[in-house]
């Protein structure tokens, strides 16, 4: 084989390889800016997501989809097909209220038909108007116990009280018969008892013993030792 043959390939080889690697460079220096410019308008695209739950499903639409954003509603409750959006409400939203997403991403919508909105506030306004209700009638029937129990309390008391005033004025009663009785009895003891004799002796006026004693005056007028209203002590009177 000639020197000359020998070498012309290899040089062809040399030459084609430095091509490529050039090529390469200058394919990777060009792509390099436009990945960069992609990741970029990447994060330059995406916005805030707005809470829309609570808006009917026309609004809430609206809403997202001028941002950029796509919409996906489902009636969670049902599972019913949504024909006319003003005539439902967004009860869930995911992503949620404040989150960042890509413009033409798509928002799932959760939504109940405004029938049923309805229906669940009326069930819940009964529920909480029969606890109110129910509040209400244990708290009177508290209440009506507690007086009941006041008023037996008082009863009790002033039965108690009459009880005590009966049993003194029962009391009070075999006192005054009792004294009756013994006045009675010293009375008539008394009367049958012979009267004592008179003494001599006796001036008005003058102090005696002892009482019930009976004695004549000078002059033979009858006087007895005894007190008077308003003089305890024993002197002769008539």
């Amino acid at each position: 084989m000639s020197p000359n043959r020998s070498w012309k390939p290899t040089l062809a080889l040399v030459v084609l390889t430095g091509l490529m690697l050039t090529g390469c460079g200058a394919n990777q220096a060009a792509t390099q800016p436009t990945v960069t410019a992609t990741a970029v308008a990447a994060v330059s695209e995406n916005v805030t997501v707005p809470g829309v739950t609570g808006l009917t499903l026309d609004k809430a639409t609206d809403q997202l989809e001028e941002l950029g954003l796509k919409v996906d509603a489902v009636d969670s409750a049902h599972g019913k097909s949504i024909i006319v959006k003003k005539n439902w409400q967004v009860t869930t939203q995911d992503p949620a209220n404040g989150a960042q997403a890509a413009k033409g991403s798509t928002v799932h919508l959760g939504v109940k038909n405004l029938d049923d909105v309805a229906a669940e506030k009326a069930a819940a306004e009964k529920a909480t108007a029969a606890k109110v209700a129910a509040e209400k009638a244990a708290a009177d029937q508290a209440a009506a116990a507690k007086a009941a129990a006041e008023k037996a309390t008082a009863d009790k008391a002033a039965a108690d009280q009459a009880a005590a005033a009966k049993a003194a004025a029962d009391q009070a009663a075999r006192d005054a018969a009792a004294k009756l009785a013994a006045e009675q009895a010293a009375a008539q003891q008394a009367a049958q008892a012979p009267a004592p004799a008179a003494v001599g002796g006796a001036t008005p006026g003058a102090f005696c013993s002892p009482t019930g004693a009976v004695g004549l005056s000078s002059k033979g007028v009858t006087y007895t030792c005894k007190p008077s209203a308003t003089d305890s002590r024993s002197r002769w009177r008539q």
